[in-house]
């Protein structure tokens, strides 16, 4: 004849499904957090501000890379930001103490 499930077994399946699909839904919005304030409007090849924008962070780099994507470049990654890099400066300046971050597009 066919199984007999139990009420406990039952259960387990929309459960498990429940659990699985609240985990993907908390990476994606931990991932995307900063990207609404992402300045889209410049082009590659630039950094655009991102204090978010977190070098060391899987997620925020993924993210960086994401908007720099939906901006039509190749990619991009998080990086800290020095004196002068915003401005045309050559980055470098008064030691290696980063002054914020920034995603810098591809």
């Amino acid at each position: 004849m066919g199984r007999r499930y139990t009420k406990k077994s039952s259960l387990m399946i929309p459960l498990l499904l429940i659990i699985l699909v609240v985990a993907a839904a908390s990476t994606t919005v931990a991932r995307s957090a900063w990207v609404g304030d992402y300045a889209s409007n410049h082009g590659c090849g630039e950094t655009a501000a991102a204090e978010l924008c977190d070098p060391r962070d899987p997620a925020a780099n993924r993210a960086c890379d994401d908007a720099c994507h939906y901006n039509g470049c190749r990619g991009g990654r998080c990086i800290l930001l020095y004196r002068g890099h915003l401005d045309g400066g050559d980055g470098g300046g008064g030691g290696r103490r980063g002054i914020g971050r920034g995603c810098h597009c591809r």
